[in-house]
């Protein structure tokens, strides 16, 4: 079988029956085909578009074993960072020559399908959830371009090394999101809703657009917001058209005719770890759509070996752990406690005096990491001692997703890639962060009955209240002023979607560097008692917490603000088109 890439679940069982058949595999690629050949049914679009489910992120394909888990960390940010930082963080990030990132054939691919799809012959109604998938990949491979690049140009047609479209000149992000604005419209228009789907949350559907585009329109309209006056933003762009947009995708998402929940069993010490545990999400009504991986089939992947008894190198800040409040819902004074309890002391006053979401997001003392066939281990301190892979340099660990009755949790051999829990793609409480910040970016009021308030309490927190932390400057000092409630959303945010590859974005669209600049990223109370001969190469700073990168960013971050919100497009891509403009600092 030469087809082994991971599809979405039901839609994998379509693909890989095709694969199997030796007609399908003698076929040219389907970017090549011949039109006479192809086209004539709903069931040759259908598998068009499957190709296009293998370019979402999942385990062990963002950069890391711990898959989109870990994501933040291979990249960089204040709240989770890798074994050593990476060359945008530290200052060494230099302009690309080759194309890399700057690849086209998944968009020109796209195009071929809307080139085509009408010589099907079958009717409309046939057809059209294919049609659906088509527009919401065109924007999710736009929408990618837009947040490296920003001004990228759009191309409506199918290219070839003699179109004189190849050489054209960049447009401006603001028409290139609205044309990704119009295809989720489409999508929306198109797609079956979940219930009606086939496959369920495991394939693309109205739901998954409606999300994407309260996605899209938050990050457009605090880009530009936030950027507004600057080199990296737009000339007359209006940031409440996409905030709008924004509101009106989520306030959407959440009437009750899709019937999403949050995931729930009534019990808030573990129901948010449990959440992203799970092998199968297909009766999950908090997710709207997730890839799933099958042993059987050769598409599984390691994520709970590493979650478990291994770390990739990833490791959770002390800037991400001071966004958590207290049970009581006020905020908890961390780096005073943390000058008088240290180590896993430390670790495990917090854990029970603090937002239970804090204790399924780092492993703290007394937690089973494994119980099954290799035995029962229990958590007693971080991994400050391991080197390479199973390294911890913060002292808060990765907990979030764990499954201690995993049949790989536990077993220590990385190279054994046959865990199976699903990864999530889109969930609800996404949409419910994305409406509350998007409402109160517009000064709007914001209903948290039907938002944040059902975050908290299923962490079993009080209800979201508005108020002034004294220590926000530790974690939450952006160089300009917003609301306290606005702060208290976008804690909210920071929590809720944790280490699941959010925060590197966050810090792009808000223009935060101010979050960077001179600082560096610290770990916990470190109790030097606790590692007697032991071989620990971290150093606690003046206060006491863990300053892992002290010697490779003495002066801090190395974001560069006039620079780094965007990325370099390649010089030879500038050589063969003069008509682009490099990115502002490069």
């Amino acid at each position: 079988m030469k087809n082994k890439t991971l599809i979405i679940l039901n839609v994998a069982m379509l693909l890989l029956a095709a694969s199997c058949r030796k007609d399908y595999l003698d076929r040219p690629p389907l970017t090549q085909i011949e039109n006479e050949a192809y086209w004539k049914t709903a069931s040759d679009l259908e598998k068009y578009t499957l190709q296009f489910y293998n370019t979402f992120p999942g385990y062990g394909t963002v950069g890391s074993y711990m898959g989109y888990i870990g994501w933040d960390g291979t990249r960089g940010s204040d709240t989770q960072i890798s074994a050593s930082p990476s060359t945008l963080w530290n200052g060494t990030n230099q302009p690309v020559t080759a194309t890399g990132n700057w690849s086209w054939e998944n968009i020109r691919s796209v195009n071929i399908f809307f080139k085509n799809y009408r010589r099907a012959q079958e009717p409309f109604e046939k057809i059209k959830h294919f049609v659906g998938e088509a527009h919401f990949f065109k924007a999710w491979f736009y929408f990618e371009k837009v947040r490296q690049y920003g001004d990228v140009p759009w191309f409506t047609e199918t290219l070839d090394m003699e179109s004189e479209g190849l050489y054209k000149a960049r447009d401006p992000r603001t028409l290139v999101i609205d044309s990704i604005l119009a295809n989720l419209d489409k999508a929306i228009e198109y797609l079956k809703p979940i219930s009606q789907a086939d496959g369920g949350n495991n394939r693309l559907s109205k739901e998954a657009a409606l999300l994407f585009k309260s996605r899209v329109g938050l990050y457009e309209g605090t880009w530009q917001k936030y950027h507004k006056g600057t080199a990296f933003g737009t000339t007359n762009a209006d940031p409440n058209k996409y905030l709008r947009a924004a509101v009106n995708a989520s306030e959407e998402l959440m009437v009750a005719k899709y019937g999403r929940a949050l995931y729930s069993n009534n019990n808030p010490d573990n129901d948010y770890c449990k959440l992203f545990s799970l092998i199968n999400q297909s009766n999950n009504k908090e997710v709207i759509l997730w890839k799933a991986y099958s042993a059987n089939l050769q598409s599984s992947h390691s994520f709970q070996i590493y979650v478990s008894d291994r770390t990739a190198g990833i490791s959770i800040t002390l800037q991400q752990v001071y966004q958590y409040l207290g049970k009581d819902g006020n905020p908890y004074d961390y780096f005073t406690i943390g000058k008088t309890t240290k180590g896993s002391g430390f670790l495990s006053k917090i854990a029970s005096e603090c937002d239970p979401r804090l204790k399924q997001t780092i492993w703290t003392p007394g937690e089973t990491m494994w119980d099954n066939s290799f035995g029962k281990g229990i958590f007693d301190k971080p991994f400050l001692d391991k080197s390479g892979e199973t390294l911890n340099n913060t002292g808060f660990q990765i907990r979030k997703g764990n499954d201690p009755k995993d049949p790989q949790a536990g077993s220590g051999v990385s190279w054994n890639t046959s865990c199976e829990t699903g990864a999530i793609l889109f969930r609800y409480a996404e949409a419910l962060l994305n409406y509350a910040e998007a409402k109160a970016e517009l000064s709007e009021v914001v209903d948290y009955s039907k938002s944040i308030n059902l975050l908290r309490s299923r962490a079993g927190m009080p209800n979201f209240k508005v108020q002034a932390d004294p220590n926000r400057s530790r974690y939450a000092d952006y160089g300009y002023t917003i609301t306290d409630e606005l702060q208290e959303i976008r804690r909210e945010r920071t929590v809720e979607l944790g280490a699941e590859g959010f925060r590197f974005d966050d810090i792009r669209r808000w223009a935060a560097h101010n979050l960077l600049k001179g600082k560096r990223p610290k770990g916990y109370p470190y109790q030097a008692s606790e590692w007697t001969g032991k071989n620990i190469s971290y150093k606690a700073d003046a206060d006491g917490f863990l300053d892992p990168f002290v010697s490779q960013m003495t002066n801090g971050y190395g974001f560069n603000p006039s620079r780094d919100y965007l990325e370099c497009i390649p010089l030879n891509e500038i050589t063969l088109n003069p008509k682009l403009k490099q990115n502002p600092g490069w």
